[in-house]
């Protein structure tokens, strides 16, 4: 380095030239890395008197200090509006989410279909059928033609005792399917879906109807051995004043009765000869056939009263 003054030679480190006495200012190189500290936060340790005093650099450190504390204004005022933003972002995105989520499962039939399914098993039924009820209506929305709603809906509204829309939905089952996919597998096992419905809600009498009205001669063959009707006695209810012999038949199973009214099952006292009624008092017979598909029919019920004339009542009429 040669003083700007004379031109001689200077020593590293001198701050004055020694053939002139010419001050040698010396300016620090520049450094990058300065400006990218700028801004950051200034250790504790560091205290304002730490900083160097100088004509030369005390201007520029007290600038620097300046300098570094708009930075820290400005980085943390920048740090909170992103944050902001973010947590505006974030709950934007979580209401659209599940808004989204609301309007597509209320449109969607596997969803309905699977909570209705769920809310049965729990036997939540009211539950259950709000949300099948809403499966069916997005199937005829979209003309759709899979049956398991109206079948769930029948199932669940046998289970709450409610006979007529339990028959209603599974009708309606099997003639969608008939109208999809005609004679199917499908078909015969919604159509022994429906006489397990009717045998369970007590409407084994429709039996015959359905088998006769089956357009389908697979499918009615199939169902023939379904067939059951309330039995027939040959001695009608009445006052009688002799004993009485009951002789019972039915076409298609098993009979099974008592006289006391219950219902009989298959429990009770099967019917293998004729009933006599031989001691005064009041009978009512109750009787039903079963046949081999546990198919119960119609409860046959008949109220008999036995009153046996005194003995010796003719002899005083005569006197």
């Amino acid at each position: 380095m040669k003083c700007p003054n004379c031109g001689s030679e200077l020593e590293p480190g001198k701050i004055y030239c020694e053939h002139c006495g010419h001050e040698i200012q010396i300016v620090p190189d520049y450094d990058p890395l300065d400006e990218v500290l700028i801004g950051q936060e200034e250790p504790e340790e560091m205290k304002p008197d730490s900083f160097p005093v100088s004509e030369e650099s005390g201007t520029t450190a007290g600038k620097g200090r300046k300098t570094s504390g708009e930075g820290k204004r400005t980085s943390l005022c920048f740090r909170y509006k992103s944050l902001l933003f973010l947590m505006v972002l974030l709950i934007c995105g979580c209401a659209f989410t599940l808004s989204y989520s609301a309007m597509t499962s209320d449109n969607n039939y596997s969803y309905q279909l699977r909570k209705g399914r769920q809310y049965e098993k729990k036997r939540e039924y009211e539950k259950a059928i709000m949300y099948l009820r809403r499966a069916q209506e997005i199937q005829n929305e979209k003309n759709g033609s899979d049956t398991e709603a109206l079948r769930l809906l029948a199932e669940v509204y046998a289970k709450t005792g409610a006979k007529a829309p339990a028959l209603t939905y599974m009708k309606q089952a099997v003639e969608t399917e008939s109208l999809a996919r005609g004679d199917s597998q499908a078909l015969q096992e919604l159509y022994l879906d429906l006489m397990e419905l009717l045998n369970e809600t007590g409407q084994t009498e429709l039996v015959g109807d359905v088998i006769a009205e089956c357009p389908y001669p697979d499918i009615r063959d199939a169902l023939l051995p379904y067939r059951i009707e309330k039995p027939a006695c040959d001695t009608p209810e009445g006052i009688y004043n002799y004993y009485l012999r009951l002789n019972l038949s039915t076409e298609y199973g098993s009979i099974y009765y008592t006289l006391d009214g219950s219902i009989p099952t298959s429990e009770s006292t099967r019917y293998e000869g004729p009933i006599e009624l031989m001691e005064e008092g009041e009978v009512l017979l109750c009787a039903v056939a079963i046949n081999k598909k546990g198919m119960i029919s119609e409860p046959l019920v008949l109220a008999y009263k036995l009153d046996f004339p005194a003995a010796g009542a003719d002899t005083d009429d005569d006197n």
